[in-house]
């Protein structure tokens, strides 16, 4: 009889795990959060670290974390005595074994003649899939008609946190542009702990950037002396650390600097950056840094008072933003507080947001009828509170409308276009709409705009939460220019409550604003029940996200900072 397994760890990752497992097999969640300890999780009880100690040799221990954590609590076991473990990380990594890494072409890079070169360090990037991947391969691919030409560092398949992998976005890449794809072998969790080796080459790696501010490089020192503390500055800022450093590698003996006249990086992963800030110090190539969603400030939280490991990233934070010649911010807000919270020169910080490419529109079929059903589509998953509150409110509307027989429940499609979480599935019980709901599963990113015109509404799920309200999703962009209404939950002076006003592709609420919610989904049922043609919204205002556009605005950048170019070489 196999054992029960105890989870250690109770976030999205052990629920992961719970719903991979079973509530039969599973015993209890363990996890280093004494809040949770004597709490219930799904109706299982969250034991402390102490107390698995005494139980853990009559149940089979997961640790169920993310990979950041995942090499500290490994750390933490060892060092308790307790050697027998698994890694639910490392229990799924079949998922990415059948995949096929692309082959390294060795073949000499076709620069078109005139034509400036950046090294573009872009972990995420074809046939990697996910929003990270398309801010970069739309850069990429459109930077040469600014005359700028990127040489790509990525990686080789996804991490198994994300595991999205899309073939078909390979014919972005521009003929010739060369890619050097860098394996990660732990952020895909291939290596269960580090070789000394290893470890000396990382912590000095990190030394070199750490030292550049006194109160880091004392943080560092106390982490290092415990077995705890150096594994978490192993996959510090992130797990791609050892990427990173092999990418730094890869560059000092196989590459000419000399050849590029900017470095340009983008995070996440949070270490990509860490290459940019070597070549920097080391040999003075100019540096741009475009980090995309922020590390400390995207919920406001107060990290003066943080862990060890948090304080740190806040120094490494300001480190890396005063050594660039440029950092950019996915929105305005969040380049001020840089400008504000680290004192950066305000013409040393950008933005640029994310976009929609025209192209990916081109020739796909525009449904006019109104589809058989009333179908409301999500891309996503429901991962965090923000969005399940969202979706809970969104379902208590749906609920009520159908209890008040506004709507005939036949009449309504819910499709989810990616994963559904056991939160979610508990929402749908509580509601009785697991009748109404389809899930396609991952779908490549033509597919996924397919659904979007197919759809009669759109559902968008970020949260209200002041600490979110100048965040976008990547996907906001896309359905703006899908054309299809928005119903939103999201901050309501927020930046895509603000957009959607001014576009008229929909409206943003609270979760809770019930009347408001059912009037906005009972107004298009009765759009889609009067039948008939239907015409695509579009406002010019969305232009402004288009992303040959925005691409512009990066070779502006591009150009301040390579300006008088670089020959420096090695």
């Amino acid at each position: 009889m196999e054992k029960q397994v105890i989870l250690f760890g109770a976030g999205r990752y052990g629920k992961e795990a719970l719903d991979y497992f079973g509530r039969e097999r599973v015993f209890c969640f363990a996890d280093n959060n004494p809040a949770l300890e004597g709490q219930r999780i799904f109706g299982l009880p969250v034991i402390s670290f102490a107390r698995l100690k005494e139980v853990h040799g009559d149940y089979d221990v997961v640790i169920s974390t993310g990979v950041s954590v995942l090499f500290a609590i490994a750390a933490q076991m060892e060092e308790a005595g307790i050697h027998h473990y698994r890694f639910f990380l490392n229990i799924l990594e079949g998922e990415n074994q059948g995949l096929p890494v692309p082959e390294q072409e060795d073949l000499p890079e076709e620069v078109p003649e005139g034509c400036k070169r950046v090294l573009m360090a872009a972990y995420f990037f074809p046939p990697l899939s996910g929003s990270g991947v398309f801010r970069s391969i739309k850069f990429a691919k459109y930077l040469p008609r600014f005359h700028w030409w990127p040489t790509v560092l990525s990686t080789d398949r996804p991490p198994l946190e994300m595991n999205y992998w899309d073939e078909s976005l390979l014919r972005e890449i521009p003929a010739g542009m060369k890619v050097v794809r860098i394996p990660d072998p732990v952020y895909s969790v291939r290596m269960r702990l580090f070789s000394p080796e290893t470890e000396k080459a990382l912590l000095a790696f990190l030394e070199t950037v750490l030292r550049h501010d006194q109160e880091a490089a004392s943080i560092a020192r106390a982490l290092v002396q415990t077995g705890e503390g150096r594994a978490r500055l192993l996959t510090f800022p992130s797990p791609a650390l050892l990427w990173a450093y092999e990418a730094v590698q890869y560059i000092e003996t196989q590459m000419d600097l000399s050849e590029f006249d900017v470095v340009y990086t983008t995070s996440g992963p949070f270490s990509a950056h860490l290459i940019g800030f070597y070549l920097k110090e080391t040999y003075g190539i100019p540096w741009v840094a475009d980090y995309r969603d922020p590390w400390t400030d995207i919920h406001q939280k107060d990290w003066s008072m943080a862990s060890p490991d948090q304080k740190l990233l806040v120094l490494l934070e300001r480190i890396l933003l005063k050594a660039a010649d440029c950092s950019i911010a996915v929105e305005e807000h969040f380049a001020k507080s840089y400008v504000e919270r680290f004192q950066i020169p305000e013409e040393r910080v950008s933005a640029i947001t994310n976009g929609y490419d025209e192209a990916d529109f081109s020739g796909l079929p525009v449904p006019e009828e109104q589809p058989p059903k009333f179908t409301m589509v999500y891309s996503g998953i429901l991962y965090d509170k923000y969005r399940t509150t969202g979706f809970a409110a969104f379902l208590e509307a749906l609920g009520q409308l159908i209890a008040e027989g506004s709507m005939d429940p036949a009449d309504i499609q819910l499709r989810m276009i990616g994963a559904m979480t056991i939160e979610g599935r508990d929402v749908l019980r509580k509601y009785d709409l697991g009748a109404a709901l389809e899930e396609t599963g991952y779908l490549s990113h033509q597919e996924a705009l397919k659904e979007n015109y197919r759809a009669s509404m759109l559902l968008l799920l970020l949260g209200d939460e002041d600490g979110i309200k100048f965040s976008y999703t990547g996907k906001f962009f896309d359905y703006l220019r899908s054309g299809r209404p928005i119903l939103a939950f999201a901050h309501g002076d927020g930046v895509i409550a603000q957009a959607l006003r001014v576009t008229g592709h929909g409206m943003a609420f609270s979760s809770t604003q019930l009347p408001e919610i059912k009037r906005f989904i009972l107004r298009e049922y009765q759009t889609w029940q009067r039948g008939g043609k239907r015409e695509l919204l579009h406002s010019p205002r969305i232009e402004a996200f288009e992303r040959k556009n925005l691409t512009g605005k990066l070779a502006e950048i591009l150009d301040r900072t390579g300006a008088g170019g670089y020959r420096r070489g090695k």
